[in-house]
């Protein structure tokens, strides 16, 4: 039965005005079913961003409602799936989620296990689409129904043509400046941006965006497949580490017969296709070369294809969303600190709530050195400046200075910075 106080359709209206008390915003679901959304939560903004996503994309969204007040708890993205191979383990079951790179679980802790794991058992052999809720960072899969929307998608069996023509060293790098450039803000993922920053999942929309764009500009690429046990470590998640059972790039062959993998997900420039491989963590996994026209491969060999790009502008948007819904929440937008090594001459890892000002301060500096203060946004957020900062010094004593650096932040959402320093002369 569904959970109580819990919707899970597509909105249809976010009207702009408030109530009288200027706090609720509404929340109208494609049903007539309402919802209030509390504008002195310090959420609010992040899941406004989200629904407005959903609704323009026509995905469904997880409310959860306080029964009292009708005033929004809880707000995730579903996934529009169908139900693979489920694993049983001692403490949950492995869930199979197609189409989804990413790990699911369903925990034995969870109170509504065996209605869950009876529902995601019923999918798996109707093999009828269903959305699948679950836990944002955890991928603990809290609620099972079935998808009223009809989707349609081409599927095939066979090889895709491997079509890409030789380039130079040079371009490849300008293709990877070309798509990383459309990097999705971290904070604020809104369209047209690509999620890179969202490790978790929906890889294969970001590839055949990828592919779309760089054809676009005149090369062809083809795509890499990896299959296996696959393990990365990412400064985007916030517990540092990423499963998937898949994972696809694009890729270009070089003049000098070598592929190279375009991926900033998972790297800042192209790199050697076994290279790309080598961080993934499962020697032997392997690797599937296809066409870029090929939208997901599965790991039995059936092709699908979206020459259209529509299943892809869902993919994007889905992550774009949960993007949004994982900045909006305690661990905030990535990276995490708690993954990085602090790089040389970098002082301190910092972070500002939006449309503030704090000061930090550092001492113990030697009064004779000509110390040269910068601060660098960590957070990835193209399209305008959201940091300034200005530096006051303390002559502290004969021989040290402390040094009083203010940062103020014109978003109006936090933003992690790293505190750098250079010694121009001693």
């Amino acid at each position: 039965m569904p959970r109580e106080n819990v919707l899970v359709e597509e909105v249809s209206e976010l009207p702009a005005e408030v109530t009288a008390e200027t706090r609720y915003r509404a929340v109208v679901f494609e049903s007539g079913s309402t919802a209030r959304l509390d504008l002195d939560d310090s959420r609010a903004g992040s899941w406004l961003a989200a629904l407005d996503e959903m609704r323009t994309a026509g995905l469904a969204a997880y409310v959860e409602l306080d029964p009292a007040t009708g005033v929004i708890t809880e707000v995730l993205c579903p996934l529009p799936v169908v139900v693979g191979e489920l694993r049983e383990q001692d403490d949950g079951v492995d869930v199979e989620l197609v189409v989804s790179q990413a790990r699911h679980r369903l925990s034995r802790d969870n109170p509504e296990f065996g209605e869950l794991l009876a529902a995601l058992r019923r999918a798996h052999e109707s093999q009828e689409p269903v959305l699948v809720t679950e836990t944002l960072d955890e991928h603990e899969i809290i609620d099972v129904r079935p998808d009223p929307k009809v989707r349609s998608e081409s599927v095939e069996t066979g090889d895709s043509e491997v079509l890409g023509t030789p380039v130079t060293l040079a371009k490849a790098n300008e293709m990877f400046t070309l798509v990383n450039n459309r990097t999705a803000c971290s904070a604020n993922p809104i369209p047209p941006g690509i999620p890179f920053t969202y490790p978790d999942d929906g890889c294969w929309g970001r590839a055949h965006e990828m592919c779309r764009l760089m054809i676009a500009a005149g090369v062809q690429p083809d795509k890499v497949w990896i299959y296996g046990n696959l393990h990365v470590v990412s400064f985007n998640k916030p517990n540092c580490n990423v499963y998937w059972g898949w994972h696809v790039a694009p890729t270009l062959t070089l003049t000098t017969g070598e592929t190279y993998v375009v991926d900033p997900a998972l790297f800042p420039n192209p790199v050697p296709r076994a290279t790309w491989a080598s961080v993934q963590g499962d020697p032997a996994a392997s690797l599937v070369p296809t066409g870029a026209d090929v939208f997901h491969r599965s790991i039995g060999g059936g092709l699908t294809f979206d020459p259209t790009y529509s299943q892809t502008n869902s993919v994007l948007a889905t992550y774009r969303a949960q993007l949004q819904l994982r900045a909006a929440g305690a661990s905030g937008p990535p990276p995490y600190f708690n993954c990085l090594t602090r790089p040389p001459r970098t002082q301190w890892f910092g972070t500002i709530a939006g449309n503030t000002s704090q000061r930090w301060f550092t001492f113990g500096w030697p009064a004779n050195w000509h110390v040269l203060w910068t601060i660098m946004p960590t957070l990835i957020c193209p399209g305008t400046p959201t940091l300034s900062w200005s530096v006051a010094v303390e002559r502290a004593n004969a021989t040290q200075a402390t040094y009083w650096i203010t940062v103020t932040n014109s978003s109006p959402h936090p933003v992690r910075f790293e505190g750098r320093y250079d010694v121009l002369s001693t």
